[in-house]
């Protein structure tokens, strides 16, 4: 949930945000309440990397998954636990990983964030890249 307090033309407004789903929110505006669809764009950043916190603090998600059954491969797919930002990347297309291996590091809440292999494989595919935003249940890596 994220708050806000907003001025359009000299006008103040106490504004509520709280994500629901990947395009739906509940957005309250002055104690009015709105549901609201939004459309999601993902960009890269064009600057420099942040730098980390002073002091790191790190968690280890073990992320949500999807199996799919594709011609006797199963594919898992690493989907985001939560909305964030991927700050680096932690193996390729075609590596071998084992469950707990780090995939992906994904800052959300001031805190980086180690997303793991749920399951032993092989990386299939990589959606993200370094500087994207991610939201919640957005797939992040595939590995059969």
């Amino acid at each position: 949930m994220n708050k806000f307090k907003i001025t359009i033309d000299d006008n103040n407004f106490d504004v509520t945000v709280n994500i629901t789903d990947h395009d739906k929110a509940t957005v309250e505006v002055n104690g009015i309440s709105y549901e609201v669809s939004y459309e999601s764009k993902n960009t890269v950043a064009t600057t420099a990397p942040r730098k980390p916190a002073a002091i790191p603090t790190s968690t280890t998600y073990k992320s949500s998954t999807q199996n799919t059954s594709a011609t006797n491969n199963k594919t898992t797919s690493i989907k985001a636990p939560l909305p964030g930002t991927i700050s680096a990347i932690s193996t390729k297309v075609g590596s071998q990983v084992k469950r707990g291996d780090c995939l992906v590091v994904m800052e959300a809440m001031k805190m980086e964030n180690n997303i793991v292999a749920s399951v032993d494989g092989q990386v299939k595919a990589i959606h993200v890249t370094v500087g994207q935003s991610v939201s919640q249940d957005d797939p992040l890596v595939d590995l059969v």
